[in-house]
């Protein structure tokens, strides 16, 4: 360009030699791009990493707020721009946004192996509610399977046991089994059995119920409110008391010890 100038009104004319114009021609842009330029580069690939990371945690998080937040980040909001060209002036662009894109890619990552977690713990809560659902309906049916005699005796086992939880006896439903041995073996689970012929008997206190309990023996250990010696839970419960009271438990009681240990039942 060539610029001319007159004295008098200072007027300024800027001439284009002829030479100069070609046909089609553009202009030519400066190989170094202006500083702003090449941060406005960074702000929108790092709002575009930055919005789909926020994005990701809002889909998996469930929160419209967060899906939200990560829409505007993915637009890359004004103040978001000026806090990021403050940080990266001066800085090597290029390097700026390869460790942009690095840590957007951590959180992705992470926010992604939470969700697999929750994924993984969702499906282990279902697994373990199908297998609990499983026992409980084969428990059912084995129960259902029993004779209806056992399934009485083992209700009224397990009243006692309630009863006897309540009031201080270290037991639960797993002695049910040796309670029902017991009642079988001594009664034969009849609760008016009276036996008048052993030498309890021959002294003039026969043994009585369920659990074959002598009269100061059912008295010594039956609890407030449970007096009936021919009354099924009554019963149970004073046999139980006694023999944890003697034996410490059914670990000692001596009829199921010789039974475990392949001999016949002896009575307690």
């Amino acid at each position: 360009m060539a610029r001319h100038s007159k004295a008098a009104g200072r007027t300024v004319y800027t001439v284009v030699p002829n030479a100069d114009l070609k046909v089609g021609a553009h202009r030519a842009e400066d190989d170094k791009v202006p500083l702003a330029h090449r941060v406005s580069a960074i702000v929108v690939a790092a709002g575009v990493a930055a919005g789909t990371a926020a994005i990701a945690n809002a889909a998996t998080s469930g929160s419209a707020t967060e899906l939200a937040a990560g829409a505007a980040e993915l637009g890359a909001l004004p103040d978001q721009q000026v806090k990021t060209i403050q940080t990266i002036h001066d800085v090597n662009p290029g390097s700026q946004v390869g460790k942009l894109l690095q840590h957007q890619q951590m959180y992705a990552q992470q926010t992604f192996e939470q969700a697999t977690k929750l994924a993984a713990d969702a499906h282990a809560q279902r697994t373990a509610a199908a297998e609990a659902a499983a026992k409980a309906e084969a428990e059912r049916q084995a129960e259902l399977r029993k004779p209806a005699k056992q399934r009485e005796i083992e209700g009224w086992i397990k009243e006692a046991i309630t009863v006897l939880q309540a009031n201080g006896t270290n037991i639960d439903n797993s002695s049910v089994q040796a309670i029902y041995t017991i009642i079988i073996k001594e009664s034969n689970g009849n609760p008016n059995a009276v036996n008048n012929w052993d030498s309890n008997a021959m002294r003039g206190t026969p043994s009585k119920g369920l659990m074959q309990c002598i009269d100061p023996t059912f008295n010594a250990y039956k609890l407030p409110g449970y007096d009936n010696i021919f009354a099924p839970v009554d019963n149970i419960i004073a046999g139980v008391r006694y023999t944890y009271s003697r034996y410490g438990g059914f670990h000692n009681h001596p009829g199921l010890v010789n039974l475990n240990n392949g001999g016949g039942y002896v009575g307690y």
